[in-house]
C-alpha cells in the first residue's frame, strides 16, 4: 500500500513539473507588433535558437530591453526566399523559458513581406 501511494505521489509531481513546463512556453504580449529590418539566418552550438533574427539599423527596445536584432519564427520557406533582404514582418512577441538563457524574446511572424522604399515625391511644377 505504501509503494502505491509513492507511485502516485511521483506521477502527480511528474504531471505537475510538466504542466508547469508547458503554461509558461510562449507567453505572448498582448499587442501585434511590427518590425523592419535585415532577415538573417542564424546559428549557435549549444544554445537554443529558431535559426533567423530580423538585424534592426538601431537598437530598438522589446520589453524594456534595447536589442540590435530579435529571434524570429514562423514559415522557413519564406524566410528562405527573402533571406539577406530587408524586410516588413507583423506578428506577436513571445517569452520562451530555455535552458542556456533563462527568458528569451522571440517575434512570432505572421506576416513578412519584402521591404519598399517608399516612392519619392515628385516635384512640383512651377
Amino acid at each position: 500500500m505504501k509503494n502505491i501511494w509513492r507511485a502516485m505521489a511521483g506521477i502527480g509531481l511528474a504531471m505537475l513539473c510538466v504542466c508547469a513546463r508547458g503554461a509558461g512556453q510562449g507567453t505572448p504580449v498582448p499587442d501585434a507588433v511590427e518590425a523592419t529590418g535585415k532577415l538573417v539566418k542564424v546559428m549557435a552550438v549549444g544554445t537554443e535558437t529558431t535559426g533567423w533574427a530580423i538585424e534592426f539599423e538601431n537598437e530598438v527596445s522589446f520589453g524594456g530591453n534595447g536589442v540590435h536584432s530579435i529571434e524570429v519564427e514562423g514559415d522557413t520557406k519564406k524566410f528562405g526566399k527573402l533571406e539577406n533582404k530587408k524586410v516588413t514582418a507583423k506578428g506577436m512577441i513571445v517569452h520562451r523559458p530555455g535552458t542556456e538563457r533563462k527568458d528569451r524574446i522571440v517575434f512570432v511572424v505572421q506576416k513578412i513581406k519584402e521591404w519598399k522604399a517608399p516612392a519619392a515625391d515628385k516635384p512640383s511644377s512651377y
